[in-house]
């Protein structure tokens, strides 16, 4: 078997983990070299699938149609046609069944599906956590390296490693002391929001229930110093005013009674 025809089935293999909605997500943080191996190993299993068919096939048939196949591929001018056109039946077979998968898990399943199966498996901390966001509306509290504070939803899925970039619809933002580390709120992206929805109401008379304001954030993830989720009870309790107790009057001190 001229062992060349295998670059066919490892071509399918890369095309298929790149195309199909159950492996395309999951192969964005593997290096070259692992998706190499991965569409090798891919391509191995279409032609065992090919000839594993082919062998089916042979016996259901009872040993008649592969001569008359053969026979019949002798017609073409390629070295050892059967090799050639096992290889291509079962690249063609194994496209048009990612093809129906696609379709099934388009049509049938949540769009996020996949990719919330793909953070789950090969997600970092931060993708895991905006996706959790995304899903469950968790506010997130994200602190850059120049101190800069956010806290805000992710309303999209990262895909893992796709982009380095993370999108945030900030609610409130502040920042650090430096020296201290405690946060200072500077912007309610919600009260902003509201006193928008004032100015409609006393300029046109309308009521207008909500307004969508282009205020999403585009942060690099190598700037994310650390990020968790925000709860604003807990955020009160340790921002708490710190009462400072109460100096001792000065005066002599009593004498001892004797």
């Amino acid at each position: 078997m001229p062992y060349n025809l295998f670059l066919i089935a490892t071509i399918t293999g890369y095309f298929i983990l790149t195309y199909s909605q159950l492996f395309k997500y999951n192969i964005q943080r593997f290096s070259r070299e692992r998706i190499l191996f991965e569409s090798i190993l891919a391509g191995f299993l279409i032609i065992v699938g090919g000839f594993i068919f082919r062998v089916i096939f042979n016996f259901i048939t009872c040993g008649k149609a592969i001569p008359f196949l053969l026979e019949f591929l002798n017609k073409f001018p390629i070295e050892k046609p059967l090799y050639f056109f096992i290889f291509i039946f079962s690249s063609l077979i194994s496209i048009l069944l990612a093809w129906f998968t696609n379709w099934v898990i388009i049509k049938y399943y949540p769009e996020n599906d996949q990719i919330v199966r793909a953070v789950n498996k090969n997600g970092d901390e931060i993708e895991k956590l905006v996706k959790d966001s995304a899903i469950n509306g968790y506010l997130i509290q994200v602190t850059l390296k120049n101190e800069k504070v956010y806290v805000g939803f992710c309303e999209e899925i990262p895909i893992p490693k796709k982009t380095n970039y993370l999108k945030l619809s900030p609610y409130l933002s502040g920042y650090r002391n430096k020296d201290t580390k405690q946060l200072t709120i500077t912007t309610d992206y919600e009260k902003v929001v509201d006193e928008f929805i004032a100015e409609i109401k006393e300029e046109t008379g309308v009521d207008v229930d909500e307004i969508t304001l282009n205020t999403d954030v585009i942060i690099k993830q190598d700037e994310i110093l650390t990020a968790t989720v925000y709860e604003q009870a807990v955020f009160d309790k340790f921002n708490k005013p710190q009462v400072e107790p109460e100096k001792p009057k000065r005066g002599r001190k009593p004498k001892p009674k004797e």
